[in-house]
């Protein structure tokens, strides 16, 4: 009968039971919490990325304009010396 009586035995009380039952839902609710902060989070960094690639793309704007001017004016130093160039063969 030692072999039945083990069987019968339970593993655990109901207290301690209840008492793992209280922490597992502590460590839910704590776990929830952070969950809820990590999506705050992440809906932050998502409207900061998307802040960032504006100023970026406006940066890249920026630089492609002076680009432009700085060729603009190689355009004209280069046109003013081709008709000082083609002046100065005619006057000859």
């Amino acid at each position: 009968m030692v072999v039945a009586d083990e069987k019968e035995r339970e593993w655990y009380s109901n207290k301690d039971l209840y008492e793992m039952m209280v922490d597992l839902s502590k460590g839910l609710e704590a776990t929830n919490a952070e969950l809820a902060k990590t999506q705050v989070m992440i809906k932050e960094y998502n409207g900061l990325r998307a802040r960032i690639d504006q100023c970026e793309q406006r940066y890249a704007e920026v630089l492609g304009q002076r680009a432009g001017s700085k060729d603009m004016w190689g355009y004209i130093i280069g046109g003013i010396g081709l008709l000082l160039a083609m002046v100065s063969y005619v006057a000859r």
